[in-house]
């Protein structure tokens, strides 16, 4: 697993077991059923934003969370994609300094 940053989210403990792979590009095997378990060992443990390689999956975990703080804004704010666990954050974070620095449009799907 790669380890961007010191902590996982502050609202966990530091000591909690790693769940799966941040990015599932560094799986030792990529077909379907390998996909399907890291997202499902993610999600049981409330990591519902994977990614792989420059694409960022999430999952709807039917429940609050909290993802969403001043903190994580503050966190993704202008750091690069592997310097903190995939968030949804970190894709509007990088699309917006692309779409300042290349003046292009940008587009994000969401299914």
């Amino acid at each position: 697993m790669f380890h961007g940053s010191k902590e996982r989210y502050h609202w966990q403990a530091q000591n909690v077991k790693v769940s799966g792979v941040d990015d599932m590009v560094l799986l030792s095997k990529i077909n379907e059923d390998a996909i399907t378990d890291n997202l499902k060992k993610r999600y049981m443990d409330d990591y519902i934003f994977t990614y792989i390689g420059a694409v960022l999956i999430s999952v709807n975990p039917f429940k609050q969370l909290p993802y969403f703080t001043d903190r994580e804004v503050e966190l993704y704010q202008g750091a690069a994609q592997y310097e903190n666990p995939p968030h949804i954050y970190a894709l509007a974070d990088n699309m917006y300094r692309n779409m300042m620095i290349d003046s292009e449009n940008q587009c994000v799907i969401i299914r």
